[in-house]
């Protein structure tokens, strides 16, 4: 045995206090009962669950070490396995994760690695199944997962084959279940967007020439998480560029830094709110002094989409509808053929790092996936991107759209 500090240190479960879920027992009961109904219809009679939101979404547990590029001699075996034909649910993990399991989840079934290594761990794993009767005909496992890294998930797959089981990917299956959001998870967003909006407002505020970008980012972080904002899933977009003939120079995906923020830049802030793990999404570019006119009606025009979203769209809809209609805003205005544009959405909600991005993704320049259907009770983000920093959050209903963040749609000048 290699168990050393495998064990969870001074803990008794009985001294750790009331355990306050965000979602009653009966929400999550009724999530892995869906997901059983799911795994019958596609005759998988075990699905072996490695995604973490996929994970916290199902049982309620998340926590922040997952070990994803952790060392080779200390691989990641944990997962939650599910049965068809089952109502119990059981959890593999390392012991010392006793103490967050005890806190964030329903699961009461769990097992816990004898090891460090991997080839102990799998034996322990699949024994225990074989025990409960669960290690045979087909088993889904999650191959677009980042968790575990193809070495792990690789192990895995040859040792539920030498059980005697197929195995399938059911990536698709646990990302179709959370797609569409019950009424709490809505009002999470909801807050996780209010909570977005108080970054926004923290930066009209502070922002001057002569800030940092971090001594500003860090200012926004404080303000947001006074409000009880969590850590959000990705490090957001939070730079300043030159504007040079009127026109913003892109930045990128890059982060916050120690650059000094000089008049006559544009900020970008692309800001999560989160709560209870779920996410609201909304950008918006602040001009350092007076923007030119130019770059303030190029704003105006760009936002205007987000009025055909409110009155045109509805859940219901399929992406090439949508895309259809959006893409006729853009041509009228002028544009989609000036420039080509970027504009996009994808499905937001529950998140843990390294990603916020949910897996339902639409752009106004596909040509394909165009069948897919805006269902009632997504939520997504809207992305105007023209030169323009400029996302919303939209929550699909078979009434019709709406946005979520109350921050101005515009250039919004300071300083």
């Amino acid at each position: 045995m290699t168990n050393v500090g495998l064990t969870p240190g001074t803990f008794d479960p009985a001294k750790i206090g009331p355990v306050e879920l965000p979602f009653s027992e009966a929400e999550y009961l009724s999530r892995l009962a869906k997901v059983r109904g799911m795994m019958r219809e596609r005759g998988i009679d075990l699905l072996w669950v490695t995604t973490p939101e996929a994970i916290c979404w199902l049982h309620g547990y998340f926590t922040s070490w997952y070990k994803a590029n952790s060392p080779m001699r200390y691989p990641q075996c944990y997962g939650t396995a599910i049965h068809a034909g089952s109502d119990r649910v059981i959890h593999f993990d390392n012991p010392t994760e006793m103490p967050v399991m005890a806190r964030t989840s329903i699961c009461k079934h769990n097992r816990w690695l004898p090891d460090r290594r991997a080839t102990p761990n799998l034996r322990f794993i699949t024994e225990e199944l074989a025990k409960e009767g669960w290690l045979s005909g087909t088993v889904g496992m999650e191959f677009w997962s980042y968790i575990p890294n193809r070495a792990i998930s690789t192990m895995f797959e040859g040792a539920f084959r030498a059980a005697g089981c197929e195995v399938v990917d059911s990536s698709a299956l646990l990302r179709r279940a959370r797609r569409v959001k019950s009424a709490q998870e809505i009002a999470y967003i909801e807050k996780a967007t209010k909570i977005c909006d108080i970054g926004h407002r923290t930066i009209q505020d502070l922002l001057r020439p002569g800030i940092t970008e971090l001594d500003l980012f860090g200012a926004v972080t404080h303000e947001m998480m006074k409000a009880g904002g969590e850590f959000p899933a990705l490090i957001p977009i939070f730079n300043t560029a030159p504007v040079v003939d009127g026109v913003p120079q892109s930045i990128g995906h890059s982060m916050a830094s120690t650059k000094v923020i000089e008049a006559g830049e544009i900020l970008v802030a692309d800001l999560c709110g989160v709560y209870n793990r779920y996410h609201g999404n909304a950008m918006r570019g602040f001009f350092v002094g007076d923007p030119p006119k130019a770059l303030v009606e190029r704003y105006r025009l760009a936002a205007g989409v987000y009025d055909v979203i409110t009155s045109d769209l509805k859940a219901g809809l399929t992406v090439r509808e949508v895309n259809r209609r959006l893409r006729r805003y853009y041509d009228e205005v002028g544009l989609w053929s000036e420039t080509g544009g970027w504009a996009l959405g994808y499905e937001l909600g529950l998140s843990l790092p390294p990603d916020w991005v949910g897996d339902f993704y639409f752009n106004l320049g596909d040509d394909e996936f165009l069948d897919r259907v805006f269902e009632d009770g997504m939520v997504t983000n809207f992305e105007s991107l023209f030169d323009t920093a400029l996302i919303d959050t939209v929550v699909w209903d078979r009434k019709g759209c709406r946005l979520l963040s109350k921050t101005p749609l515009e250039l919004i000048a300071v300083g």
